[in-house]
């Protein structure tokens, strides 16, 4: 016999927990997303998270929260877009792994809005350490979806708008940029 005719197949079995996240209220104060923030931190390999996602937007710290979240764990994330895909929900959506754009979805882009009281230094400290972090957020979150000059817009106040097919032509050229870094840094790295 030719060994080299046959294919040798392992097969492992693996415990999967698959979670399904809900974000189709306004996001509301951090306290609310404890367990999926637990959840998040501590998931393995094997672990998968859909985030059906249909939401006004909402608390910009708890966005922060599960952006920061999706960002450390180890499971895979994949964002369902339907409805609404609005402020603190296009955020969200931007850290997941992997996105699907039902036909229905619609994504609103803007800077944060937020109040503070005190005395006039401390309300002006509190002003420009929030502008900077809010800017910082956006350059990070929006980075191959939005051109410099959106972006910029979106630092001045402005709020841009996008249906389902503009979202998915803008993630496939926000997958190619990435794509096309990843291999710059591979080819550096020889």
């Amino acid at each position: 016999m030719n060994a080299g005719k046959y294919t040798i197949i392992k097969t492992t079995k693996q415990e999967v927990s698959h979670h399904e996240v809900f974000l189709d209220e306004p996001i509301g104060d951090p306290s609310e997303y404890r367990e999926l923030l637990s959840l998040l931190f501590t998931a393995g390999e094997t672990d998968a998270f859909t985030m059906y996602i249909n939401t006004p937007g909402g608390s910009l710290h708890s966005t922060m929260a599960i952006v920061e979240a999706m960002k450390h764990t180890n499971a895979s994330v994949m964002g369902v877009l339907m409805g609404e895909t609005h402020s603190g929900g296009s955020m969200i959506a931007m850290w997941c792994k992997e996105l699907a754009v039902l036909d229905s979805a619609e994504m609103m882009i803007h800077t944060a809005s937020f109040g503070t009281g005190g005395f006039t230094g401390n309300v002006k400290a509190h002003t420009d350490f929030t502008v900077k972090q809010v800017e910082t957020l956006i350059d990070r979150t929006y980075e191959g979806f939005l051109t410099a000059a959106e972006i910029k817009k979106v630092k001045s106040g402005v709020e841009l708008w996008f249906n389902a097919e503009q979202i998915r032509s803008r993630m496939k050229n926000r997958m190619e940029i990435r794509l096309k870094q990843l291999e710059e840094e591979a080819e550096q790295g020889e």
